[in-house]
């Protein structure tokens, strides 16, 4: 149950962060705009992920899962010009 958690709050967390880096990037909008959509995707995103995280059965490949994910998404949003 701890590994659960460990796994749902600081990844979910990041996944969701890198994830609306993404999309504000990728939106043709204006700054502001692009940002608010990034956090709204966040703020969607990160429930999702901490509910996903107590349906897996395996919470390795959960772990591997989250992690490649945030690893695609990191170096998607560091070829589109973020810089941490």
């Amino acid at each position: 149950m701890a590994l659960r958690f460990v796994v749902a709050l600081p990844l979910g967390y990041v996944l969701s962060a890198v994830a609306g880096i993404c999309i504000a990037f990728g939106l043709p909008l204006s700054k502001a705009d692009s940002a608010m959509a990034g956090i709204l995707l966040g703020l969607f995103l990160w429930p999702i992920v901490f509910m996903a995280s107590f349906g897996f059965t395996n919470i390795r490949r959960l772990a591997l899962i989250t992690i490649m994910l945030i690893l695609c998404l990191t170096a998607l949003a560091a070829s589109g010009g973020w810089r941490p």
